[in-house]
């Protein structure tokens, strides 16, 4: 019994062992845990939603085949795209990285054969030649930019201007910005090079929140470090006195998206600092207060945001970067507290825009309210008083209007529109309602009723009228809910909804991009014939002269 127990006991620690040495992702050895943003393209799962075929019977597709001045291997290209040498089966990433005081951008893949692969990139300039460094194979392109592949793997790395090389390269007045952009570009076959020898510890290789990402098997995965981006941008250096990294430390968005039967799904996950965490958590609604929304007197609603988050957790931000002090002393002298601030309201919040329409002389009217639940009312009315001494447009008849009683603060275009929703004789259901009920945060767009509007106008003399026409066959809404706090971060989900819900997104997309373009194309034509009639001088009778 005992060897068998041994043998069970060694069983059982080589699977935690292979289990655990699971848990460090191919995808993110050769990306930087610094990264800015990364992007992967799911190919297979791409290709089996919109074919290459499909992609074939676009106008952009057709123009370019046919162009002459398109090269026999970019025909050969566009005919079979897998005949770059690179294994369209596989995924595709991009992501942006920073290298000392320059930004970078690399595209990687895996290779499905070199012979291919190396012949493909060698039509960017035919005189490049092949160096070894080490065991990475590395190739100039043009512009300096580098191909690299070693054994399966490929990553191209390009340069990325940062903002600041962008803006001093428009100085007229020297040459200093040329000067800089050229000391801050960085040795590309070098950064090339040591993508493929990233110790884990530098890579994205073992973080568990890029993992997680990975594992949604999406169609597009999409990461995004904010706290590294900011770092990296010089014009935010100018908020370091305000503490803005309280927000920004450990700041990052996680994005899966899939393209379904007639919408697109996102589902994103925002992680932040433990303190921040700690805040949100604690002062984030359970849910939304749909007693609020169904008060709105309109049927007619083409954009709303309800939420529930207590004011006490705003206060606690403003703690959490010192700038309390200094926001509390001016509210004193405006004459309320931020202690009035945290009682005033009791978290629930509906901002809401209704009834869309464009006027005859083509600018857009509509209503909009913004509606509160009231936690302590005379805290309210202090900073009620302190917003009319700032501003002579609120009040009764004014351009800001509102009403309120003990529970409920309303605040709108007119008072009318205030005063209906106060009264709470509407009990309107949307269409929304069960996607954002039961979530601290809901969003709500309807695209196709404010492009139904501007559909309506007189087109007489718009020559864009095609386009949108073809919009508003397209696009229906966008849906979006969450807040919940879920595996370490705050959850989300957006419907990008399109009107025809039998037929793939991805490949309603392609129509409508295809559609646009071949529009695009013929009022180019149109401009060109009329240009061209009015150089062509008119005919006129010959005389003849004896």
């Amino acid at each position: 019994m005992k060897p068998f127990l041994k043998i069970c006991f060694a069983l059982t620690a080589l699977i935690f062992l292979f289990s655990s040495c699971g848990k460090n992702n191919e995808v993110g050895k050769t990306i930087p845990s610094d990264a800015l943003f990364v992007a992967q393209m799911n190919m297979k799962s791409l290709d089996k939603k919109l074919s290459w075929d499909e992609i074939k019977q676009t106008g952009w597709y057709k123009k370019m085949y046919a162009d002459s001045a398109t090269n026999p291997w970019k025909r050969k290209l566009l005919d079979n795209p897998s005949a770059s040498g690179i294994d369209l089966d596989d995924a595709l990433i991009f992501f942006v990285a920073n290298s000392g005081t320059a930004h970078y951008a690399a595209a990687e893949g895996k290779l499905k054969s070199e012979k291919d692969f190396e012949e493909f990139n060698k039509n960017f300039d035919p005189s490049a030649t092949v160096r070894k460094e080490g065991d990475v194979n590395l190739l100039t392109l043009k512009d300096e930019n580098v191909v690299g592949w070693k054994g399966d793997r490929f990553i191209y790395v390009m340069h990325a201007n940062t903002p600041s090389a962008e803006m001093n390269k428009w100085n007229d007045s020297s040459n200093a910005g040329n000067n800089m952009q050229q000391n801050n570009r960085a040795d590309l076959s070098a950064i090339c090079k040591n993508l493929f020898s990233l110790k884990s510890d530098s890579s994205l290789a073992k973080n568990d929140k890029f993992g997680s990402l990975l594992k949604s098997d999406a169609d597009i995965v999409v990461w995004q470090n904010t706290e590294a981006i900011i770092k990296s941008s010089p014009a935010m250096g100018m908020l370091g006195m305000l503490k803005i990294d309280a927000f920004t430390k450990d700041n990052i968005s996680t994005y899966s998206v899939n393209f379904d039967k007639g919408k697109i799904d996102v589902d994103q996950k925002m992680y932040v600092s433990k303190e921040l965490t700690d805040i949100v958590n604690k002062y984030m609604g359970k849910s939304i207060n749909m007693d609020m929304i169904k008060n709105i007197p309109s049927q007619n609603v083409f954009g709303l945001l309800a939420f529930n988050f207590k004011p006490e957790g705003i206060v606690e931000m403003l703690k959490l970067t010192g700038a309390d002090g200094i926001v509390n002393t001016y509210a004193q002298q405006m004459g309320f507290t931020l202690d009035d601030f945290s009682k005033s309201s009791n978290g629930d919040g509906v901002i809401a825009f209704t009834d869309f329409k464009m006027s005859p002389d083509s600018r857009p009217d509509f209503n909009y309210l913004f509606s509160a639940g009231v936690g302590d009312k005379a805290s309210l009315q202090k900073i009620i008083d302190a917003v009319k001494k700032t501003s002579t447009q609120m009040g009764k008849d004014s351009l800001v209007n509102y009403v309120m009683n003990d529970k409920t603060f309303v605040l709108a275009n007119t008072n009318a529109f205030a005063t209906q929703y106060l009264t709470g004789n509407s009990n309107n259901k949307y269409s929304f309602d069960d996607k954002i009920s039961g979530h601290p945060v809901g969003f709500f767009l309807d695209i196709n009723k404010i492009l139904s509007q501007f559909s309506n106008l007189n087109t007489d003399k718009n020559d864009r009228k095609g386009m949108l026409d073809e919009s508003l066959k397209t696009w229906d809404n966008i849906i979006s809910s969450g807040g919940e706090y879920k595996d370490n971060g705050f959850a989300f989900h957006t419907e990008v909804n399109l009107v025809n819900k039998d037929t793939n997104s991805l490949k309603q997309l392609n129509n409508y991009f295809n559609q646009m373009y071949n529009l695009e194309e013929a009022r180019k034509e149109q401009s060109t014939q009329r240009l061209d009639s009015l150089l062509v001088p008119p005919p006129h009778d010959t005389v003849n002269v004896k």
